[in-house]
């Protein structure tokens, strides 16, 4: 496995735009491109946009997409049928639920509005550019989509692919260590203090 596909999973929030019920199919704006969104990443508050273009070729394998409750693997409801990265308003999901109790709950819920949907995506460092307090992701992998009843975004959790597999609040991860960085912003910080 490579180093781009070893980025820690993290979690946002996503829109349905329709449930089907007898075709059992949920479509979704699963990442909105361009919108600014404030999360938590690394221990601090960050400023997230995503470019169109971050997942490109994710529409080759739509399949391998599995659809869950909660985030949790063990709670599998489907899989996307298809996915269109390139739309205007940004990745577009359609999802089928399978015929199970907690499908037929799924899609009851999701139908009522009282279910939201997430998605759990990988960015490899060379995917984004970080600009303090601004982050861009210009590439990233769709790890998963989720459907969960209060998906309003307060810290991504991410899940490194690591032997224990249990998830870590980003918040709570390290600060970016930029010494550099700051040796800089502080050198400006003494020449705004010491001009005239």
């Amino acid at each position: 496995m490579t180093d781009e596909h070893r980025a820690p999973v993290e979690h946002r929030t996503a829109e349905i735009a329709g449930v089907s019920f007898a075709q059992r199919i949920i479509e979704m704006i699963a990442v909105p491109y361009n919108e600014t969104t404030l999360v938590m990443y690394r221990g601090e508050p960050w400023e997230e946009r995503v470019e169109p273009g971050a997942f490109d070729g994710v529409e080759k394998r739509p399949n391998r997409i599995k659809a869950n409750r909660d985030h949790d693997v063990r709670r599998t409801i489907g899989k996307a049928l298809n996915l269109w990265p390139s739309r205007e308003e940004g990745l577009v999901a359609e999802i089928r639920i399978a015929q199970t109790a907690l499908g037929d709950e799924t899609l009851a819920l999701a139908e009522e509005d009282i279910l939201g949907a997430s998605v759990g995506f990988a960015v490899p460092g060379s995917g984004q550019v970080l600009n303090r307090p601004k982050r861009t992701i210009r590439k990233a992998f769709l790890d998963h989509i989720a459907l969960l009843p209060n998906p309003a975004y307060e810290g991504a959790l991410v899940t490194g692919v690591r032997g224990d597999n249990k998830p870590e609040d980003a918040a709570d991860m390290a600060p970016l260590d930029t010494p550099h960085v700051d040796e800089v912003v502080a050198w400006l910080e003494t020449r705004k203090q010491n001009s005239p």
